[in-house]
């Protein structure tokens, strides 16, 4: 008996005896009439409107009758007699009972799948608000409007026993499955994401329609067939023209597709269990556990936090995974990692390289992606590369519990690996950069497709007979890129700033190739630090300045091959090895200004200038603090000694000076013409401190122009038929030496040029 009939019972009872009426009078009168509303709990809706015997019998059968015809506050998705025998037959169940008797367990899932926590109405159905409730404001619910789109039912699998790594140790636990997810798909979503609501729903439930109209919503793979909710004693109940199939995790459902046990076998690499919330464990009587995959987005959990209360997250947050199919991979594999590039099979990619291509199967994107907007390129990799995947060729368009599957038979390579970074991870012979990359967190950058680069590729070997060495080494905790310390004697973890300047100084942002003809500068991203190329061979700047020592004998250029992408060029430039046995390394040791300071050998090509400078009182202490100060950067032009020697006298306050053979200056200088000296001598300093310095100067660098000297004068850098000039005006004009090809020395604090003649303030004669 319902609500309304013994209402109008109790109600006819009554006024029999008090009026004598009857109940059919009663019943007749409008102002006696039960309101419309009270129609009874949900079993008693579904009951008296007589067509889902079948869903009824399901409810007893498995338990969740008590829920249903309670106190429990809940919504319910009815599909009719009529779905339910669809159902049915596609399974291949005679009836209800004979699916009960077959599987149990999977008719509890399906009816579970059903029944929603707490009371939906249509508008929370449309656009629910975890966060405000029912006091949302109209702005507030513009907010990811559509977006909170999953809701927690009682379809749950039972806790099983697994093994697997526990703390790194292989052992046995009791995993906890908690309650599925089932996903609302609102008109509101789709208008959010400024997407057709239609062409995307479909694209995923090809078998089913959309009608969510424009204040509708499709409930997983069925219409709902109300235009409003039924208001129940115990929630809301809404009407479906289909039984809805409980949904898996993307992780379940990939397993159990054999076509995808390659992925999920690199994917497993990661498995570990985690203790589930105390909570949880508390409530069952023991500590269980779930299956996690380290850094690994956490598919193969029912929730994406196991916190029942962090509804903002457990309502919106779903994983989208572009997954390669064997076939994918087992393609893809046979034309990135060859036997000649040190991997012969899946088993032999390092652990690194599995980690960021399983990543870059991930969008960064914590709702579902629908493949509109992956078509107007809105969606990125875990890794912020683009998703470069052709929707329309998808072969499993899979709508999960916890996100959606993009599941492929051809796959293009990940946009890290066809990037200019791309040998370090198809080739052992650069395992050791690979890491080096990953440790200075420029991977992506280096990946992007916003610019072009150019990378030289270090060698394991160069990193091996670096000083100090470098090497790749395997613990029980993993494998990491280590430096040896002259300190302790032992190797320790490299650094992240090690690491970025290590990559820096191995990239060249903005250039398309390096020249195998003629005299190339390459600014390379660690700041004032250059690749300079010279007919097919490369060196550093610091390699360039040890030329500057009178003992060396060396070449500082040395080979370098282009490394290519199977004969073309990587997605966003090009990429070199090169044949120096170390690492290149930015400048370091001692600056500019204490070069000039403590110059006194006279094998220096600077030996004279340094004299004058102390001649002239600007050196003190092994530096020049009466000229220089740190954090400054220096442009100095300093004259070949024999510029020197050929003009002494007509240097102000060099009269009394004398140039031996040997460049040794001789005699003394009195305290005026000390003054004169050093006020000469500071007009061949360029300083940061006045002027903007961001290159160094050298032909075609954007460092030209009239700059402010340390003296008084305004000096002039300027280019002419390729060779670099500079000068007090158009008119006294000194070239720098091209024995150097108009290189700089170039040091952290700043670079040094030599110029074939002396500056003139008003000299005659001296160029």
């Amino acid at each position: 008996m319902t609500n309304k009939t013994t209402l109008l019972t109790l109600l006819c009872m009554f006024y029999a005896s008090m009026f004598v009426v009857s109940c059919r009078d009663i019943a007749d009168d409008d102002h006696y009439k039960s309101p419309d509303w009270l129609k009874g709990n949900a079993w008693q809706v579904m009951e008296d409107e007589g067509n889902h015997t079948m869903f009824l019998k399901a409810i007893e059968l498995t338990g969740f009758k008590p829920i249903v015809s309670g106190q429990s506050v809940l919504t319910v998705m009815a599909p009719n007699d009529e779905a339910w025998q669809r159902f049915l037959q596609e399974k291949g169940y005679a009836s209800v009972e004979d699916f009960y008797a077959k599987d149990p367990a999977y008719l509890k899932k399906t009816v579970g799948y059903h029944l929603m926590y707490y009371a939906y109405d249509w508008q929370k159905m449309v656009n629910f608000r975890p966060n405000e409730g029912d006091g949302a404001t109209d702005e507030q619910k513009q907010v990811a409007a559509g977006l909170y789109y999953k809701h927690r039912t009682r379809s749950a699998d039972d806790m099983e026993q697994m093994r697997g790594k526990l703390n790194g140790v292989d052992t046995t636990v009791t995993v906890y499955h908690y309650e599925r997810y089932l996903p609302v798909l609102s008109h509101m979503m789709f208008s959010t994401k400024g997407i057709d609501a239609k062409a995307n729903y479909e694209y995923f439930f090809p078998k089913s329609t959309w009608t969510g109209g424009s204040n509708g919503f499709n409930v997983s793979n069925a219409s709902v067939t109300d235009e409003n909710a039924v208001v129940t004693d115990n929630g809301y109940l809404y009407h479906v023209n289909q039984v809805i199939s409980p949904l898996e995790t993307i992780y379940t459902t990939l397993k159990s597709n054999p076509n995808y046990s390659d992925f999920i076998g690199l994917y497993d690499t990661y498995a570990e269990f985690a203790e589930a919330d105390q909570e949880t464990s508390t409530s069952i009587g023991r500590v269980v556990y779930t299956l996690t995959h380290g850094a690994l987005p956490n598919i193969a959990c029912e929730w994406p936090v196991t916190n029942f209360r962090q509804m903002s997250m457990l309502e919106r947050v779903g994983y989208t995974i572009l997954a390669p199919s064997n076939q994918a991979i087992n393609h893809f594999f046979s034309n990135y990692w060859k036997p000649e590039r040190g991997y012969r099979s899946l088993n032999d990619l390092d652990p690194l390289i599995l980690q960021y291509f399983i990543m870059q199967s991930f969008a960064d994107e914590e709702d579902p992606v629908f493949p509109e907007e992956i078509d107007k390129g809105l969606v990125k990799t875990a890794y912020g590369t683009p998703v470069n995947i052709n929707t329309a060729q998808v072969d499993d368009r899979l709508f999960c519990e916890n996100g959606v599957v993009y599941g492929m038979n051809n796959m293009s390579a990940p946009a890290i690996f066809s990037s200019v970074v791309g040998p370090a991870f198809c080739d052992t012979t650069y395992q050791c950069f690979m890491y080096a990359l990953d440790k200075s967190e420029l991977v992506l950058s280096l990946a992007s497709d916003k610019s072009e680069f150019v990378t030289l590729m270090p060698s394991n070997m160069q990193f091996n007979h670096n000083e100090p060495e470098m090497r790749l080494n395997t613990t029980t905790a993993g494998r990491n890129l280590e430096v040896y310390s002259d300190v302790d004697g032992n190797f320790a973890n490299m650094g992240s700033g090690q690491a970025r300047s290590i990559v820096n100084m191995h990239t060249a942002s903005n250039i398309s190739e390096l020249s195998t003809s003629g005299i190339q500068v390459v600014e390379t991203n660690t700041a004032f630090n250059y690749w300079f190329v010279s007919d097919g061979k490369i060196t550093t700047s610091a390699l360039f300045n040890e030329q500057l020592s009178p003992v060396y004998q060396g070449n500082p250029f040395v080979s370098f091959h282009e490394i290519g992408n199977d004969g073309q060029r990587w997605s966003n430039g090009r990429a070199y090895a090169y044949d120096y046995d170390k690492l290149f390394a930015e400048a370091s040791g001692d600056g500019l200004t204490h070069r000039l300071a403590v110059g006194n050998d006279r094998n220096y090509e600077y030996y004279l200038f340094a004299q004058l400078l102390q001649k002239a009182g600007l050196v003190q202490n092994g530096g020049m603090p009466t000229l220089t100060s740190d954090d400054t950067r220096y442009l100095v032009f300093v004259p070949t000694n024999e510029a020197i020697k050929n003009n002494i006298s007509q240097i102000p306050g060099c009269s009394a000076l004398k140039v031996a053979d040997d460049y040794t200056l001789t005699g003394n200088v009195s305290s005026t013409n000390k003054t004169l000296l050093a006020n000469y001598l500071r007009n061949y300093f360029v300083s940061s401190l006045m002027n903007t310095i961001t290159s160094y100067p050298y032909p075609g660098s954007s460092c030209q122009g009239t700059f402010y000297t340390m003296g008084t004068e305004q000096m002039v850098i300027t280019e002419r038929s390729g060779r670099l000039m500079v000068g007090f005006g158009a008119d006294s004009m000194v070239a720098v030496s091209d024995k150097y090809h108009c290189l700089p020395f170039a040091f952290a604090d700043g670079c040094m040029h030599f110029i074939d003649g002396l500056l003139d303030t008003n000299l005659e004669g001296t160029h």
